[in-house]
């Protein structure tokens, strides 16, 4: 009986035997084909990426949207400032509002300045300053003198500020997996495809970068452009002075036109008379020979 089971328990020794070398084989070729199935290709925005590969924070960066903290949460507001405002001197009250920006620690970034026909100094100056101190300097500036115009505006960039980090966050993500992948790159060619996905993901990080820092500057420091004038002097006259300005001018048209005229009929005049001449000169003469 023990005989005739040998052959079957041999066959099965057999095949355990085969099935574990089968194994042992397949294993680091099942590892070498999992590291080969990698894309060289980033995975599609919006996919959530391995957590495991610490993102590299920029300048002013927060954490992804899931863990938003509360500086997160705070609106991200430009804002945007213009008054118009009529002062006695013009001179002075440029003095006053520079030393009223330098307490607010703000600059001005333009300035510009004219006299009017009538003798009057007028200018355009625009101011940056910190947004803490946005609304007490107007409220300075206004003491200037008569405010004209004024029209405040604010807009709300928390939306595309937020966006902007999550796909910077994502892209420095991208670009550390594919340094990863070129390190297990062999062929030329696997490592030129991926150095091309990182040119690609490199210059998207920088656009966005770019682009943050320049939301962050105009959501730090806000504008304020003012514009001070001079009263122009107030003349009462009984319009003579404006009769006799257009009766000159009125004049001085005339003769443009009458100008103009002659030059256009001087040719047609000179054929006149040139025909006039031949006609008393030389057509007598030729009747008298005939």
């Amino acid at each position: 009986m023990m005989m005739k089971q040998l052959p079957t328990v041999v066959g099965i020794l057999l095949l355990c035997l085969l099935a574990a070398s089968i194994g042992v084989i397949l294993s680091p070729l099942a590892d070498y084909q999992d590291l080969q199935g990698k894309s060289f290709y980033p995975p599609e925005a919006g996919v959530d990426y391995d957590r495991s590969v610490p993102a590299t924070p920029g300048k002013g960066a927060a954490e992804s949207p899931a863990g938003t903290s509360d500086a997160d949460a705070e609106r991200k507001i430009i804002q945007r400032a213009t008054l118009s405002i009529e002062v006695a001197d013009f001179m002075t009250s440029e003095e006053a509002l520079i030393r009223a920006v330098e307490r607010s620690n703000g600059y001005i970034s333009d300035s510009y300045a004219y006299v009017t026909e009538t003798g009057r100094h007028r200018g355009e100056i625009t101011i940056r300053v910190p947004k803490e101190s946005f609304l007490a300097l107007i409220a300075e500036l206004e003491l200037l003198g008569r405010v004209q115009t004024k029209h405040l505006s604010g807009e709300d960039v928390t939306e595309e500020y937020i966006d902007l980090q999550a796909r910077l966050n994502n892209s420095r993500r991208q670009e550390l997996r594919l340094l990863e992948i070129l390190e297990l790159a062999e062929t030329v060619e696997e490592v030129l495809e991926v150095e091309r996905e990182l040119a690609r993901v490199r210059g998207e990080i920088e656009q966005m970068t770019g682009r943050l820092t320049y939301l962050e500057n105009r959501i730090e420091l806000a504008t304020i452009t003012v514009s001070l004038l001079e009263p122009e002097p107030i003349t009462q006259s009984w319009g003579i002075r404006d009769a006799l300005r257009a009766a000159f001018t009125g004049f001085g048209n005339v003769i443009r036109v009458m100008i103009i005229t002659v030059g256009y009929l001087a040719p047609v005049i000179s054929l006149i008379g040139l025909g006039w001449l031949v006609k008393a000169k030389l057509v007598p003469k030729v009747r008298r020979r005939s």
